[in-house]
């Protein structure tokens, strides 16, 4: 799919983002082909705690005409060519100039052989003609140009083939390269522990923030500052059972409304119904017609896909 996005929300009036994206989604992974002009964009600490984005990102920057990445690695200045390894649980920002890139997403456990997918990882710049990067650009390249065409098995085994690549880079790294892990990135991590618990327990209606606490083997102030940044412990739950309900309504265009709300932990109707409409602007029921008619833009599934993992 194809198409432009907007989003006004990270720049000032004069300058905001815009972009060309082209999308080809599946289950494991997911390829975007992404051209835009200057824009600053942050992902804060706290907003990684918010967001729910715990994969790992590839992107390959066919073009740059001058962007900088900061990070705790510090400023990173990028050039055409390069390929970055970032981990999505990790604040950065970046100072884009125009630029086209190939951004791959991967699930954490896709690079678990190689790396611990229960920790953080630094950005990461590979860079220069040194096996096996040319073959990593070129199949990345082969991906864009190919986006619209592949089956779904070629794609799978060439983002196969350039996971088992990346991770033998990432692997083959001296231990000297990767920096303590710091104590907002043991956060992050437990932040990480508590979506792969929420998500398992969505559907249980009962559940308290006394049970995950001893789900997790933390004391319940433990828990509390733990979730502070992200509204406590009932505004996160609920964030993330209404994503969950997002979700489903973009893949099921027959879902029962009733059915939904039981399976995303709501033991009411009307409480469901009313928490959506303040959450989306709309209910469960427009949201369906919406994402399921046909002349919907070319980039919901990306931009819903994007913000709900």
């Amino acid at each position: 799919m194809t198409g432009d996005v907007a989003n006004k929300a990270y720049c000032p009036p004069k300058e905001n983002f815009s972009a060309s994206v082209s999308a080809r989604i599946l289950t494991n992974a997911s390829l975007g082909l992404i051209s835009g002009g200057n824009y600053f964009v942050e992902r804060t600490e706290r907003r990684t705690a918010q967001d729910n984005i715990d994969v790992y990102c590839l992107q390959l920057y066919q073009h740059t005409g001058g962007s900088e990445l900061n990070c705790s690695e510090g400023s990173l200045t990028l050039k055409s060519g390069d390929l970055v390894f970032y981990d999505a649980t990790q604040p950065m920002s970046a100072h884009h100039a125009d630029y086209q890139l190939c951004k791959l997403m991967l699930p954490r456990a896709r690079l678990s052989k190689y790396i611990c997918e229960h920790r953080s990882h630094p950005v990461q710049i590979f860079r220069g003609n040194e096996a096996p990067l040319p073959i990593i650009r070129q199949l990345m390249s082969s991906l864009g140009t190919e986006i619209n065409t592949l089956n779904d098995q070629h794609y799978s085994s060439i983002v196969d083939c350039i996971a088992e690549l990346v991770g033998q880079m990432l692997s083959d790294q001296p231990n000297t390269a990767a920096p303590p892990v710091l104590s907002h990135s043991s956060q992050l991590l437990r932040r990480l522990q508590v979506k792969d618990l929420l998500r398992q327990h969505l559907s249980n209606p009962h559940l308290s923030s006394d049970e995950l606490a001893h789900l997790m083997g933390v004391s319940r102030s433990t828990l509390y500052r733990l979730l502070e940044p992200m509204g406590g412990f009932a505004k996160y739950l609920r964030s993330m059972r209404l994503v969950r309900a997002r979700q489903v309504l973009q893949v099921q265009s027959n879902v029962e409304i009733g059915r939904l709300a039981e399976q995303c932990g709501f033991s009411h109707f009307s409480t469901f119904s009313k928490v959506f409409r303040d959450e989306f602007d709309m209910s469960p029921r427009e949201m369906l017609g919406e994402l399921h008619e046909d002349t919907k833009s070319p980039l919901d599934a990306y931009v819903y896909w994007a913000t709900a993992q």
